[in-house]
């Protein structure tokens, strides 16, 4: 069993039918694997009933939840949520579980080798895609991959925008404090600031279960994306990545 105290952040957007189920085999998951776990989900205005499944959830497990009222977006409530939380070992993974928790062992194995951040990849040997994405992701995604590394340089990191993200706390405290972005690219602006401030990553391929269902814009939010892009590069020059003692 681990003995790190670990805590698990869930950003939760109109994610009603499965919500409560899926947290509860994360619970399952980490009630078995750790001595000492907690369990964030922060609520991104959902519209539907997230938010009464959530406090429905409480009668049955420990689970803190933070409850935007308004949709911010997904980077918004993990910087949230990782802010909250105060674990040794720090992650945040997709509500749809398309990522399975049964992943995180080998995670953590690296952690304790000595990356301070262990992230999910589709491009690296060995990852397995049991549901193909959609056509048009797969053209936004190959898209955004090359727009990516033109514009803020970080190449080495091969897939940014997997949502299933593992961090020693000390990375994590440097790292969102400072994040910006609150929306899908708030990934490669973690990737930006690992690089900048020189922590260890890796990535590791995963088992990946696409969801048919997908909470991205296919016009909107490419756009707001490459400007997102934009945004981190002039930030650094602006020099708001400084990081807060």
């Amino acid at each position: 069993m681990n003995s790190e105290k670990i805590s698990v952040v869930i950003p939760c957007f109109n994610e009603e039918r499965n919500i409560a189920s899926n947290i509860r085999k994360i619970f399952s998951y980490l009630e078995i694997n750790f001595e000492n776990f907690e369990i964030i989900a922060v609520n991104d205005g959902s519209t539907d009933k997230t938010i009464e499944e959530l406090k429905n959830l409480q009668n049955e497990i420990p689970l803190t939840i933070i409850d935007n009222f308004e949709n911010e977006g997904k980077g918004k409530v993990v910087r949230d949520g990782i802010l909250k939380s105060n674990g040794e070992i720090v992650m945040f993974l997709d509500a749809d579980l398309a990522i399975p928790v049964e992943e995180l062992e080998k995670f953590l194995v690296e952690i304790r080798n000595g990356y301070d951040l262990v992230i999910a990849s589709r491009l690296v040997p060995g990852g397995k895609v049991i549901q193909k994405v959609l056509w048009y992701r797969i053209i936004m995604e190959k898209a955004f991959r090359v727009i990516r590394t033109i514009i803020i340089n970080n190449y080495k990191v091969k897939d940014t925008q997997c949502g299933f993200k593992v961090f020693k706390r000390e990375a994590a405290m440097k790292i969102f404090p400072l994040i910006t972005i609150k929306r899908f690219a708030f990934d490669s602006e973690i990737i930006f600031l690992a690089g900048k401030y020189k922590l260890k990553t890796k990535e590791l391929p995963i088992t990946l279960q696409n969801p048919i269902r997908s909470h991205i814009r296919i016009f909107r939010d490419p756009f707001n994306m490459l400007c997102d892009l934009f945004k981190i590069r002039i930030n650094d020059a602006k020099l708001k990545y400084r990081i807060r003692k």
